[in-house]
């Protein structure tokens, strides 16, 4: 029997609010994790600067720069 399976034999004998103390653990240390954690080897990586390079080239013609008022000037 797998784990997730004795689990759920478990909790379908517990009282409602015990069960839903689990729930929230769970959802808990479900929380502790990153995505690419929960889902073993996965395609979701963090874009470096380089992987970002042109992504605002579709952009032609429009200002991207910051404005800033002359008091948040360094």
């Amino acid at each position: 029997m797998t784990t997730a399976a004795i689990l759920l034999r478990e909790i379908e004998t517990m009282p409602e609010e015990a069960a839903a103390e689990v729930l929230d653990f769970a959802m808990f240390i479900k929380g502790r994790h990153t995505p690419t954690q929960l889902m073993g080897t996965s395609n979701l990586t963090v874009p470096t600067i380089k992987d970002a390079y042109g992504i605002f080239k579709d952009l032609k013609g429009m200002d991207t720069t910051i404005e800033r008022d002359e008091e948040d000037r360094v």
